[in-house]
């Protein structure tokens, strides 16, 4: 009886428990004649949870090397999933270091995520006129 109760109390508590999806970047308007897999850039953008414009800039540049051929596919796809083992709640940091390095032995330089910052001028402060 006791163990019934247990049982009755997990499932109920499953039930009315949310479920909680996430997805950093949109859904794509897919036509038939194209893949439903996910983008190199897509996959990392959410499997990183890069939400920062700098961390979307530096994964684009990622991706662009990717393509020109100088970064291995395979290559970001392993960091990718070690990154993911080192810490599973916020990874890139992890990505960006090992990238980095791994890029660094191929004599691929990549910039860090600093050297994407956004450049755009702060707002002018209260009391004083903007240049």
């Amino acid at each position: 009886m006791r163990m019934t109760l247990k049982l009755a109390g997990f499932v109920l508590a499953l039930m009315v428990t949310p479920v909680v999806v996430g997805q950093i970047t949109s859904p794509r308007v897919l036509s038939s004649s194209r893949s439903t897999s996910a983008t190199l850039e897509e996959q990392l953008l959410n499997r990183l949870k890069a939400t920062r414009d700098d961390q979307r800039a530096y994964v684009k540049h990622v991706v662009a090397l990717t393509k020109t051929g100088k970064l291995d596919r395979k290559l970001v796809v392993a960091v990718e999933r070690y990154a993911l083992r080192r810490n599973g709640v916020y990874p890139f940091p992890f990505f960006e270091r090992a990238l980095k390095y791994e890029a660094a032995k191929r004599r691929v330089q990549l910039p860090t995520v600093r050297n994407f910052a956004s450049t755009r001028p702060s707002a002018p402060t209260a009391g004083r006129p903007a240049p």
